[in-house]
């Protein structure tokens, strides 16, 4: 055992029988020292901890309705309140407690601004909190107001607030503010254009955090940077990162890679996500996923080999996908079939002494339009045209949006392709 989980261990005995003692006897710092212990074990994996937090959220926050002045003589309290307000506290108990106090100079300021961030007052937090120094704070505030101001500017100002975000990884490291801060670092990177220093926070993250409950929003922004940076990240770049990953997060990385470059028209990476997804499955032995069937079939489209291409997205399952993936699914066997078919200004030849009715009767089956597959009940029936598909099918804009890309690249790739044939053929 280490000695955080050994001072965990010490500081939780004494604070979680508080029903078998008076609350008053333990220090509201200690209290908050638990507090953060817990947060640092949850940051690094360990989700049995997460009732453990909420009882001691609600522990402190007993704990401090019920101090009075005299508990504040002691510095160590008053940073223990600052620190768990911008810990998840209770905004109404941080209010109260606050108002029998008379603080001064930057503790003054600070309590005012943790306050109105509390309240989502953002703008009022901003300008309030901004000349305090979280580098000049001797106590754990510091690195609490750096994570909270870089959270608030950053949607504005990037480049301080990346900066803030430095601050409070280096003032706290290996805690759950370093991981809060590396995850929101990342959006920061993506607006500032920085794909170097997008691979070296993600890789920070991956070796350190990703069994953090709250890595799913680091595999949601890493994935959109794969995306945004389709022309400074390679493969091995990206291999390289996600091989720190246990196979079941590299399938679930892939498989979203896959789905995004799809949408985006990025064909090439599509194809790798997807061909590394299956890989990952077939390494753990597990069943072929329909999503990345789908993905890889599409990103394989050309025009020599759409029919083989319609045939793969036939055996896809639509019940196994998520709504978003069954409309997927459908646009593209839509597309595919919308790519066989000919053109409606050409009628097969009538022979002499043929009619033109019988002519009809006898065009094979397999020149009309490939019909679209049923969607299991509850969902919209989707007819062929894409157009049609979304209007009919109630479709959001960004689903709508989502067809349009992919018929965009398909029909793309495809006049890609027939052009360097048409090429081949005239030389």
């Amino acid at each position: 055992m280490n000695w955080r989980a050994r001072t965990a261990s010490v500081l939780l005995s004494a604070c979680l029988p508080i029903a078998a003692q008076a609350a008053d006897d333990i220090a509201p710092y200690k209290m908050v020292r638990s507090l953060q212990i817990v947060q640092d074990q949850i940051a690094n994996g360990d989700h049995a901890s997460l009732p453990m937090q909420q009882k001691l959220l609600e522990l402190t926050d007993a704990r401090f309705r019920s101090a009075g002045k005299a508990d504040f003589e002691d510095p160590r309290n008053l940073s223990a309140l600052l620190v768990w307000a911008m810990s998840g506290g209770n905004p109404t108990t941080v209010e109260v407690t606050l108002s029998r106090l008379q603080l001064e100079g930057d503790d003054a300021v600070v309590g005012k601004g943790v306050l109105a961030y509390m309240r989502g007052q953002l703008v009022r937090a901003a300008a309030i909190l901004d000349p305090i120094d979280p580098m000049a704070r001797r106590d754990d505030t510091g690195a609490f107001i750096a994570l909270v101001k870089g959270s608030i500017i950053g949607g504005k100002s990037p480049a301080p607030a990346l900066e803030l975000m430095d601050q409070a990884r280096l003032l706290a490291p290996g805690t759950l503010v370093e991981e809060a801060a590396l995850r929101r670092s990342l959006p920061l990177v993506l607006t500032m254009r920085q794909p170097d220093r997008f691979l070296r926070l993600s890789e920070q993250y991956t070796r350190r955090f990703l069994r953090s409950p709250y890595a799913s929003e680091f595999a949601d922004a890493f994935v959109e940077g794969l995306v945004t940076f389709h022309d400074d990240i390679d493969e091995t770049q990206i291999d390289t990162i996600v091989s720190l990953m246990s196979p079941p997060q590299q399938e679930a990385i892939y498989l979203r890679l896959a789905r995004r470059s799809t949408i985006k028209g990025q064909i090439d990476r599509s194809a790798f996500a997807s061909e590394k997804a299956r890989k990952t499955m077939q390494d753990t032995e597990q069943g072929a996923d329909p999503r990345a069937m789908l993905y890889q079939a599409i990103a394989s489209i050309t025009s020599e080999n759409i029919e083989e291409v319609l045939a793969r997205l036939k055996d896809v399952d639509p019940g196994e996908l998520s709504p978003r993936d069954r409309r997927l699914l459908l646009a593209a066997r839509a597309i595919a079939a919308e790519v066989l078919a000919p053109p409606e200004s050409e009628q097969p030849p009538v022979e002499e002494g043929e009619t033109e009715e019988a002519a009809a009767v006898e065009t094979p089956a397999e020149a009309a339009p490939e019909p679209v597959v049923a969607p299991p009940p509850g969902e919209p029936a989707v007819p062929a045209g894409l157009t049609e598909m979304a209007a009919e099918a109630g479709i959001v804009a960004a689903d709508q949006t989502e067809s349009n890309a992919l018929m965009t690249s398909v029909r793309s790739k495809l006049d890609e392709v027939d052009r360097l044939l048409s090429g081949e053929k005239q030389k």
